[in-house]
């Protein structure tokens, strides 16, 4: 805790999707606008109190929790048969993120994208042909694989070695073809980037996987908000540098997740120092632009001293969420009968407490190995539980138990949300080296659906105990759901032998080197094929021969097939 310093059923986009997607650009910040300005601050300071026996008297009881929808997961909208027999695979939840509406628009960006530029890296394209979309979910399967089996090098994987036997993934595709999508792969339409928005090459994945996050699942009533680093080295304007955090370089996002299952509800990416955080700072904006979904529901919201202020505590409880968190001492409204806290540690013993009730907001500080501050809305000051601690008397150690308030018991409790949703995609992400930051977005928008299908799946599991196709072990977790995900991508069956190496599925007559020419000629393969004379200033320096290279008429690659 800080102190004061995780068949095939129908989901492509429907109409019900359009309620979410203006939830999540609608710039109506109608909560904020009601917001009463300045309504922070009272005349007169209230007084101190010690210990857990002073009577608290709350002026307004919590709001009760009523979600909008029932919490855990929502298929009702994307169902598309009544028997929940349709929804008994893993792969069928992971497709509810990546469905088949976004991946054929990553399939098209590609494909133009690699005929456009493909002369641009001759060696790599000489074996291109288009990605489909059965071919895209066996290469997200071939990228999950390699999060759980470990190799020095990605290219090991197809190695013909004694030592490297058994290895799966010549199963998904070829080593060549893997580097050619891994090459050519894109998922924004180049033609409606936005030069001024630094998310514009992944802009549109994102949006879409964080509508489906919020459309998916209902939170239950205790979630939290923190940040989340995202390896990644390469130079570009929002890169994050965090001295004490395991992932120091990378870059950071924003994460509202359920505290008790830890799926990724909603998140926003930092793109470093703007000038619309608000009049209140940049925590505040994040709080208030993550929490819009969730407003008037009952909700209760836990996050660090990083967010926590007077301002935010107070304009989240007049929106209908409860809030929770430390606070440094220093914070702007913090009581000042309550800031020296050396004072307080003399006369104190562990499990000491002091609060301050400030209308609707409780200010306690509990003495413990140090001194903690934490601000509340939900909380009294009379509730407390108990807890052991570990203490040296005399030379001796010895266990002892301490007086605990509960509003200090609710944060260490509920405050891991996002670092559960951390630890669940860490365990098995598909993080591959790149410079290139909307790669790694790619990358992690994988491990989002991943993690969150996998929740989904156990929850739906939970409900329809009476399917049978949807008994599954009883310790089955992640790993187990993840190789299932990842046969299911590749079209692998559990019993199937193991692969030896082949000759790849597309065969050339030999490696092509296409240049561009002053002069024109005459289209080979048109002229053979169709008696048409078509001109072009593609040649084959390697064939001696004109050959078409358009978009709409790739006849360099035909021309290199065996048929």
């Amino acid at each position: 805790m800080d102190s004061d310093s995780d068949y095939q059923p129908e989901t492509d986009v429907d109409s019900s999707d359009d309620e979410v997607w203006e939830l999540i650009d609608s710039s109506d910040d109608s909560d904020e606008e009601n917001i009463p300005p300045n309504s922070t601050l009272n005349a007169t300071q209230p007084n101190v109190n010690y210990g857990y026996d002073v009577l608290d008297t709350m002026p307004e009881a919590p709001a009760s929790f009523l979600p909008e929808r029932v919490p855990g997961i929502q298929l009702d909208q994307v169902r598309t048969r009544d028997s929940a027999k349709q929804f008994f695979r893993a792969i069928d939840f992971f497709k509810l993120y990546f469905t088949m509406y976004i991946v054929l628009q990553i399939c098209q960006y590609t494909n133009t994208y690699a005929t456009e530029h493909g002369l641009q890296k001759p060696s790599v394209f000489q074996s291109w042909y288009e990605l489909s979309p059965d071919e895209f979910y066996r290469f997200c399967g071939l990228i999950m694989y390699a999060g759980i089996v470990q190799v020095p090098n990605i290219e090991r994987f197809w190695s013909t070695k004694s030592l490297y036997n058994g290895l799966w993934a010549r199963a998904f595709m070829s080593r060549d073809r893997f580097k050619a999508i891994m090459c050519f792969i894109k998922v924004s339409n180049p033609l409606t980037e936005d030069p001024n928005d630094k998310l514009c090459k992944v802009r549109m994945l994102t949006t879409y996987i964080r509508m489906k996050c919020i459309k998916l699942y209902q939170p239950h009533q205790n979630v939290s908000i923190d940040e989340r680093m995202v390896r990644n080295k390469g130079k570009y304007a929002f890169r994050q540098y965090i001295r004490d955090k395991p992932t120091k370089w990378g870059m950071k996002l924003w994460i509202l997740a359920d505290s008790l299952s830890g799926y990724t509800y909603d998140f926003d990416i930092y793109l470093g120092k703007q000038q619309d955080n608000g009049p209140f700072g940049l925590a505040y904006g994040v709080v208030m632009k993550l929490t819009k979904s969730i407003s008037r529901q009952g909700y209760r919201l836990f996050f660090d001293n990083f967010y926590t202020s007077v301002q935010l505590l107070k304009d989240l409880w007049f929106i209908g969420i409860g809030a929770c968190g430390t606070v440094l001492r220093t914070r702007k409204g913090f009581p000042n009968a309550i800031k020296d806290v050396k004072n307080f540690e003399k006369k104190s013993k562990r499990g000491d407490m002091r609060w301050i009730r400030d209308g609707q907001l409780l200010t306690v500080q509990w003495r413990d190995n140090k001194t903690i501050s934490l601000m509340s809305t939900i909380h009294d000051a009379n509730d407390s539980v108990t807890a052991k601690r570990r203490t040296k008397t005399n030379g001796q150690f010895e266990n002892l138990t301490v007086n605990q308030p509960t509003i200090v018991h609710d944060y260490n409790k509920y405050m891991g949300g996002v670092d559960k949703s951390d630890q669940l995609i860490n365990k098995y992400n598909v993080l591959r080296k790149t410079n290139k930051y909307w790669k790694t977005i790619f990358f992690h928008m994988l491990d989002i659906a991943r993690v969150n299908s996998y929740i989904l799946f156990q929850d739906w599991r939970d409900k329809n105990k009476d399917v049978p196709e949807l008994n599954r072990p009883t310790r089955y977790g992640q790993l187990n759901f993840t190789e299932e995900l990842i046969r299911e991508l590749g079209d692998i069956g559990i019993d199937d032998p193991v692969p030896i190496a082949s000759k790849p599925s597309v065969h050339f007559k030999h490696a092509m080197d296409p240049q561009f020419m002053d002069k024109r000629g005459n289209c080979k393969l048109c002229y053979s094929n169709e008696k048409i004379v078509r001109r072009t200033s593609v040649k084959c320096k390697v064939c001696d021969v004109f050959l078409c290279f358009q978009k709409e008429r790739n006849c360099l690659s035909q021309y290199h097939k065996l048929l």
